[in-house]
C-alpha cells in the first residue's frame, strides 16, 4: 500500500454517504445492471419483487443535491439542465429500455421518428416522422402538432450556437424537409452511426415557436414528453405532472413527479427513512452504508450499474508546465488509480479515453499496461521536462458532485506529493468551476467528472478534434485530427474498432490530457412501492414514462 493510500484511508474513514444525481453516472453498452462483486451480499442488487401488472396513478418524490442554472437543453451542456427538463422533451430516436434491455445500450429505437434509412455510403439519412404527436398543451404551443417544421427550426437553432450539440451535427450540410412527416439530413462524410447520434439528449426537439423567442428557455420547457414541467423553483423543487396526450400508448403510469432539491445528503438519507423519498439515485455509498440503510427501511432496494461517468484529472495544455507531454505522463503515471477505485468507491473500472465497454474501447487491462502506476517512472518524466525537483500548481475542484469528488481531488493531491508536485486544491461552486474555469479553459490543471457520452466517437470528436466542443484541455494535434475524423467513415465493425483503439493508444501516449482514471459504479435506492425503473445512462429521464407505483402509490 503506497503512503499516500494509506494516508488518505485515514482522511475519510467515517465518510458519511454522499448523494450526487442520478446524471452523474451511468452504465454503459455492454455492461449489466447487475454487479456481483458490489460489496457484500446485503447490497448486491436486490431483485424487484413481481408485483404484478403496472398500475397507474400516483406521485413519484425525488430529491437531487443541486438544481440548473438554467433550463435551456442547448446553451446547456450541465447534468443538472438535461436532468431537470429530460423527460419533457423528445427526440428523433431513443436508446432502448425496459425490463428485457441491457442496461446502457447503444441500440436505438424510433422516438419522434418511426422509421430511417440511410444511402449506401451514410451520407443522406431520410427520418419518417410519427404522425399526430402533439406538443404539451401550454401557451404558445397550446398542443398543436409536431412537424417536420419544428425539427427544422430546432436544428437551425443548435447550428447558431456554441458548444457541445453543435459538435454532434457538425457534419450536416443540409437538412431538407418535402413534407410534415419527413426529413432529410445530408452529411459532408459518411457517419454509420447517424441514428444513433440524434438519440442524444443534447438534441432534443423544440418547438418552433421556442427557437424563434416565444418560449422563455431559460425558465420554462415545452416538449412532447411523457411529462409537463408544471412548475420550477430554483434551488427548491421542480413540478412535473403526466402528458395526457403522449404518443405511447398507456404511458406514463405515474401522474407525475416531483424533485426537492435537497444539497445535505443526511437530510436525503432522513427522508428515505421517513418514507418521503422514493428514489434517491447516484449514490456514492460504501458497503456498510449501503447495509445500515437497507436494513433500516423495510422493502428498500439497491440497483447498482456498472458506469461510464469518467473520473478526469484535467491538464491545460496551453499553460506551463503542461504544455510538455513529459509532464502530462508523469501526473498520469504518479495516480494509484487503482487504489482510488477500492478506497473511494463501491466499484469502478480503469478507463482509457473511451468508456471500457463501449464498441471500440480499449479495455480496462490495456489502459491499466499503458498507464501503470509508477511514482519512480513519473519522476524521470519530471527530471527530463526540467524539474527534478518538481513544481507547484492550484488545482481547481467543485464541490457540486458531491464530496467523493473532493476526497479524491484529495487523493490525487496527495499522489502528486509523492513525486515532487505540490498542488494546492481551489475549491469552488459548480456554477463557477463549469462555467468560468473548466469550459472556458481557465485553470492549470483541474479534477472532476465528465458527462457520460454516448459512442466513442462522441467522446472522440467532442474532447479531442482540435475544434470539438468540449476541447477543454486545448488538444491542437493534426495528426489526432486526421485519424478521428478517417474512423468515422470505416463500415467494416472490426476495421473501425481497430481504429478507435488506436485512437486511443495515441491519446494515452503522445496526447495524454485529459487524463482519465476510472468509471464508478452508479447506486440507487428504491422503495418498495417503485417499479418498472429501468434507466439509461443518457440522463434523458424518458425511462420514467414506465415507472409506476404499487398500489398507485396509495
Amino acid at each position: 500500500m503506497s503512503t499516500a493510500r494509506s494516508r488518505t484511508r485515514l482522511l475519510i474513514a467515517g465518510v458519511a454517504v454522499v448523494a450526487t444525481t442520478s446524471a452523474c453516472f451511468g452504465g454503459a453498452s455492454g455492461q449489466s445492471g447487475a454487479n456481483d462483486n458490489a460489496g457484500s451480499s446485503a447490497s448486491a442488487n436486490l431483485p424487484e419483487e413481481d408485483a404484478g401488472d403496472p398500475v397507474p396513478g400516483g406521485i413519484l418524490e425525488m430529491a437531487t443535491p443541486s438544481d440548473a442554472r438554467s433550463l435551456d437543453p442547448h446553451r446547456e451542456a450541465s447534468y443538472n439542465t438535461h436532468g431537470a427538463i429530460g423527460s419533457v422533451y423528445s427526440r428523433l430516436t431513443a436508446f432502448k429500455t425496459g425490463e428485457d434491455v441491457e442496461y446502457g445500450t447503444t441500440e436505438v429505437e424510433g422516438d419522434l421518428a418511426e422509421e430511417w434509412e440511410a444511402n449506401e455510403d451514410s451520407t443522406e439519412w431520410t427520418f419518417h416522422l410519427r404522425e399526430g404527436v402533439k406538443f404539451h398543451n401550454k401557451p404558445p404551443v397550446n398542443g398543436r402538432e409536431f412537424t417536420s417544421a419544428d425539427v427544422l427550426c430546432t436544428i437551425d437553432r443548435i447550428q447558431t450556437l456554441p458548444g457541445h450539440q453543435l459538435t454532434l451535427i457538425s457534419d450536416v450540410t443540409d437538412l431538407a424537409a418535402p413534407d410534415d412527416y419527413t426529413v432529410t439530413f445530408s452529411l459532408a462524410s459518411p457517419n454509420v452511426d447517424f441514428d444513433r447520434v440524434l438519440a442524444n439528449p443534447f438534441l432534443v426537439i423544440l418547438p418552433c415557436e421556442a427557437t424563434e423567442g416565444d418560449v422563455d428557455l431559460d425558465t420554462d420547457a415545452i416538449g412532447t414528453g411523457a411529462f409537463v414541467l408544471d412548475s420550477w423553483t430554483r434551488d427548491r423543487e421542480r413540478v412535473l405532472s403526466a402528458n395526457p396526450d403522449y404518443f405511447i400508448e398507456d404511458r406514463p403510469y405515474l401522474d407525475g413527479y416531483h424533485v426537492t432539491i435537497m444539497p445535505d445528503a443526511q437530510s436525503q438519507q432522513a427522508a428515505l427513512r421517513s418514507g418521503k423519498l422514493d428514489l434517491m439515485a447516484g449514490l456514492s455509498i460504501d458497503a456498510r452504508q449501503v447495509d445500515t440503510l437497507l436494513s433500516q427501511v423495510e422493502g428498500l432496494r439497491l440497483r447498482q450499474e456498472g458506469g461510464s461517468t469518467q473520473t478526469r484529472i484535467y491538464l491545460n495544455t496551453n499553460e506551463e508546465p503542461f504544455d510538455d507531454l513529459n509532464v502530462r505522463r508523469a501526473v498520469a503515471l504518479a495516480i494509484d488509480r487503482e487504489g482510488m477505485i477500492e478506497g473511494l468507491r463501491a466499484g469502478g473500472s480503469l478507463t482509457g479515453p473511451v468508456t471500457p465497454s463501449f464498441e471500440g474501447a480499449l479495455t480496462s487491462e490495456e489502459v491499466g499496461e499503458l498507464t501503470p502506476y509508477d511514482p519512480e517512472q513519473a519522476k524521470e518524466l519530471l527530471a527530463e521536462a526540467g524539474f527534478p525537483d518538481g513544481f507547484s500548481a492550484e488545482m481547481k475542484v467543485t464541490d457540486g458532485y458531491g464530496g467523493t469528488v473532493v476526497k479524491e481531488a484529495q487523493w490525487v493531491q496527495q499522489d502528486l506529493a509523492e513525486v515532487g508536485i505540490d498542488v494546492d486544491i481551489k475549491m469552488e461552486d459548480y456554477a463557477t468551476y463549469y462555467g468560468d474555469s473548466w469550459a472556458q479553459e481557465n485553470y492549470t490543471i483541474a479534477y472532476g467528472l465528465q458527462t457520460p457520452m454516448l459512442s466513442a466517437d462522441e467522446y472522440l470528436t467532442s474532447e479531442y478534434l482540435s475544434d470539438g466542443g468540449r476541447n477543454w484541455n486545448g488538444v491542437d494535434d493534426p495528426k489526432l485530427d486526421e485519424m478521428i475524423k478517417e474512423q468515422r467513415t470505416i463500415t467494416d465493425a472490426a476495421e473501425r474498432d481497430a481504429a478507435l483503439q488506436e485512437i486511443q493508444r495515441y491519446i494515452i501516449t503522445e496526447v495524454a490530457a485529459p487524463l482519465s482514471l476510472y468509471v464508478y459504479d452508479g447506486q440507487t435506492m428504491l422503495s418498495g412501492a417503485v417499479q418498472g425503473y429501468y434507466p439509461h445512462p443518457d440522463y434523458s429521464s424518458r425511462e420514467y414514462m414506465d415507472i409506476w407505483l404499487v398500489d398507485g402509490g396509495e
